[in-house]
C-alpha cells in the first residue's frame, strides 16, 4: 500500500504538497475548505494553477489524490433546511474537486435522526442522484465505513452496497474502509483468521473492486463499541498485526492508506514510517 496522512490546507491549499513530503507522505487526504463552516470558498485561478502545478511536477503526480468531504453535511439530513443546505454544499465539494484535479472525495453517508435505516439509505441515494444531476463530477465519490454512532449509518458493509445499488451513476461511486471504524461496528481484526473473516465479507458485500481508499486508524475502544476514537498505530485496541497484514494484502497492494490519528506531526511521520517498515 502506498501511505500517507491527512495534510493540513491552513494558509494556501498549496501549501498541503510540501507538509506532506516533510512527513514522507507517499500520498495523502485534505481538506478542500474549512471543514466546519457551511460557506463556500472560491479559490483564485493563481491557486488553481499553483495547485495543479505542483502535483504535476512533484512527487505525487502520479497517485491519487484524496479530499474529505467536511463534517457539516449530512447526505439524509431529516431536516428539510439542513437537507438543502448539505446537497448545496456537497455539490460544491465535488467542484472544487474537479477544479483542483483531484481524485477521490470520501463522505461519511449520514446520520437518519428518528426516520430509521431503510429511509437513510433511500434518502443518501436520492441526495447523490440528485447532486449528480446538478453537477457531474470527475472525482469519484467514496462512501465512508462508520462507526455507528447515534444514527449513522455506514457501520454495516450492506449499507454501502444498497446506497451504490440505488445510485443512477454507480460507476462513479466507490468505498473508504476506516478501520477504526469498521473495528468499533462490531468487525473483527484481532488476528489474521479474523482479518480475512472481515475481507471475505468486503468480498462478498462490497466487492474489492469498490474499495479504492483505506483509513489506517487504531482504535481506542474495544470492537463492537460503536465509539469512533481514533488512536495511533499499536497504541490501540486494535494492535499492529492487522495493519502488517493489510499492507501486504496483494488486492490492496497499489492502494492510498491514510492516517487520520491524534498526535500531530510528529506522529503522523513516525506512524507513516512504522507502516513503511512493515512491507514485506
Amino acid at each position: 500500500m502506498k501511505v500517507g496522512c491527512h495534510v493540513s490546507i491552513a494558509g494556501n491549499i498549496w501549501e498541503c504538497f510540501e507538509r506532506a513530503e516533510s512527513v514522507k507522505c507517499e500520498v495523502f487526504q485534505i481538506f478542500t475548505q474549512n471543514q466546519r463552516q457551511w460557506k463556500s470558498v472560491q479559490y483564485s485561478e493563481d491557486d488553481v494553477n499553483r495547485f495543479r502545478e505542483l502535483r504535476t511536477k512533484g512527487k505525487y503526480k502520479n497517485v491519487p489524490l484524496i479530499a474529505h468531504a467536511s463534517y457539516l453535511i449530512n447526505l439524509c439530513a431529516e431536516d428539510p433546511e439542513k437537507l438543502e443546505k448539505s446537497r448545496s454544499a456537497f455539490v460544491e465539494e465535488l467542484k472544487r474537486c474537479d477544479i483542483l484535479g483531484i481524485e477521490y472525495l470520501v463522505i461519511h453517508p449520514g446520520s437518519h435522526g428518528s426516520k430509521g435505516e431503510e429511509w437513510g439509505v433511500n434518502a443518501v441515494a436520492e441526495t447523490l442522484n440528485l447532486c449528480m444531476e446538478q453537477y457531474m463530477p470527475k472525482v469519484q465519490i467514496l462512501l465512508e465505513t462508520t462507526a455507528g454512532q447515534g444514527s449513522n449509518l455506514g457501520y454495516k458493509f450492506e449499507h454501502l452496497r444498497d446506497i451504490i445499488g440505488l445510485v443512477n451513476r454507480s460507476d462513479g461511486m466507490g468505498v473508504c474502509i476506516d478501520t477504526c471504524h469498521i473495528w468499533a461496528a462490531g468487525y473483527p481484526l484481532d488476528d489474521a483468521d479474523s482479518i480475512e473473516t472481515t475481507l471475505n465479507e468486503v468480498r462478498e458485500i462490497l466487492g474489492f473492486n469498490r474499495v479504492k481508499v483505506w483509513h489506517f486508524n487504531d482504535s481506542l475502544k474495544e470492537r463492537g463499541s460503536k465509539r469512533d476514537r481514533h488512536a495511533p498505530l499499536g497504541e490501540g485496541m486494535i494492535g499492529l498485526e492487522a495493519f502488517s497484514y493489510l499492507m501486504n494484502y496483494d488486492s490492496f497492494k497499489e492502494h492510498p492508506a491514510i492516517l487520520e490519528i491524534p498526535g500531530g506531526t510528529e506522529k503522523f511521520a513516525e506512524n507513516i514510517a512504522l507502516l513503511k517498515s512493515l512491507r514485506k
